[in-house]
């Protein structure tokens, strides 16, 4: 394990102490009467934390948990396992554990709690015992499906920093600073990060990018179809893991990171668009775009202004705010308030037609932060008509949980044998990490 030195003065009193609230509650304070006033009038916390709980976490708490930890996806829409296909993968695995801590966090109710513990620990035994990192699939029994060493690995940083600070376990703070040295010191692409390594971090290796074909993978065949090599790239995701780990210890180590990226980031922005680029040559230079990843606008703005929160400079409320700004101007569909999930960089329109629900919740959030905490007033429009959309179009009334997507103005089962799911391990991993990062961060923003 880390070396005790790297945890700083943050011991397991302090640990406790963070766990009493929830995350960004404890202790801090917007300064602003005025914005907690707009979101008290524009959020409203009880449906919120309905819409997180009841009919949201706790199908995934019963169906989802099994006694070692490991957590089945393939669910259909009744919350039943379907298909042949058991696997944990860091992606899911990483991200539902995360689940699990805002379900213990916002419910106090014990349940999640050991819920957290068996998937935590299950997430760590996914660790090479030989060379570092983590194994990027497993079996339920642990047998590895892909030794590669992925981007995913920001799944292990983020949800075990979050169930130290919820659990007071210093084990789990330790293992998510363990992972970060790793990648830290074995995954360097430069300033960033290489997105897939061989096992022993001897080269690259092709990283599997979702499933194109969108079927169902029995366990054991190794790489989905779509798998692929990415040449130098930003992960969003591994930017926030390292807030949630600063956030949970205060390591200056992991401060100087964030700044020297954001110092970083601060360069490569694109000033004339408005956005960081996520895909760079082999010289790093960031060919002009063919098309956006929306989400991604909303959740880079998302977290340029949680980073200022922590402490980081103000000018990237800036940067944030015309990433979100473009994520509007491409994605966002005014007749429905619904956002497409890859539009085209010429203003023509959606590459594909074809709203997903993670790119809806990211929409919801980045609106709702900006207007609470950064005076944009003009989007709370914004955010009630995308969420008006969710709940019209996302949400089964009947069973509990969301669907994946929605195609506008066609029927639901337009989208064949996914039309219903509520999880699945491959094209794309679908929980409820997106839906439940956006309820966190709306009570947050609501306290």
């Amino acid at each position: 394990m880390m070396n005790r030195r790297h945890f700083g003065r943050l011991g397991l009193g302090t640990l406790a102490l963070l766990s009493v609230e929830g995350w960004g509650e404890q202790g801090q304070s917007r300064g602003n009467s005025g914005a907690a006033s707009s979101a008290a009038k524009n959020i409203d916390r009880a449906w919120v934390k309905k819409a997180m709980l009841p009919d949201l976490l706790d199908h995934w708490l019963t169906a989802s948990v099994m006694p070692n930890g490991f957590i089945q996806e393939n669910l259909d829409r009744e919350w039943k396992p379907f298909g042949t296909q058991r696997e944990a993968s860091l992606n899911g695995q990483g991200r539902q554990l995360y689940c699990m801590v805002a379900g213990y966090e916002h419910s106090k109710d014990r349940r999640y709690l050991d819920a957290v513990t068996k998937c935590a620990d299950f997430l760590i035994k996914m660790r090479d015992p030989q060379y570092g990192g983590y194994f990027n699939r497993t079996t339920p029994d642990l047998k590895v499906i892909d030794d590669t060493k992925t981007g995913y690995t920001s799944f292990t940083i983020f949800p075990l920093a979050h169930a130290a600070r919820v659990t007071g376990k210093k084990e789990y703070a330790d293992a998510a600073l363990q992972s970060w040295h790793e990648v830290s010191t074995k995954m360097r692409d430069g300033q960033f990060f290489y997105n897939s390594m061989k096992r022993d971090f001897s080269g690259t290796a092709p990283m599997t990018i979702g499933n194109p074909s969108g079927a169902v993978r029995p366990a054991g065949q190794g790489p989905a179809p779509g798998a692929m090599m990415r040449r130098h790239g930003l992960n969003v995701h591994m930017f926030e893991a390292l807030l949630a780990l600063y956030e949970t210890t205060k390591s200056k180590e992991v401060w100087s990171e964030i700044q020297t990226e954001m110092a970083a980031f601060e360069k490569m922005y694109d000033y004339s668009r408005g956005y960081l680029p996520e895909g760079y040559d082999d010289h790093w230079k960031a060919p002009d775009p063919k098309t956006y990843n929306v989400g991604h606008l909303f959740e880079w703005g998302s977290l340029f202004s949680r980073a200022v929160e922590l402490g980081a400079d103000k000018k990237f409320i800036e940067l944030g705010s015309r990433s979100v700004d473009l994520g509007l101007k491409m994605g966002f569909h005014k007749p429905t308030g619904g956002t497409w999930m890859i539009a085209n960089a010429d203003g023509s329109g959606p590459a594909r037609d074809y709203m997903i629900w993670w790119t809806q919740c990211e929409t919801i959030k980045a609106t709702a932060r900006y207007a609470t905490l950064h005076g944009r007033s003009d989007l709370w429009s914004i955010h009630h008509q995308a969420l008006d959309f969710v709940k019209k179009n996302f949400l089964d009334h009947e069973y509990g949980g969301w669907f994946e997507g929605v195609i506008p103005g066609k029927p639901r089962e337009a989208l064949g044998d996914r039309a219903y799911l509520k999880g699945a391990v491959d094209g794309p991993e679908l929980g409820s990490y997106h839906q439940t990062t956006m309820f966190t961060d709306l009570l947050h923003l609501s306290a």
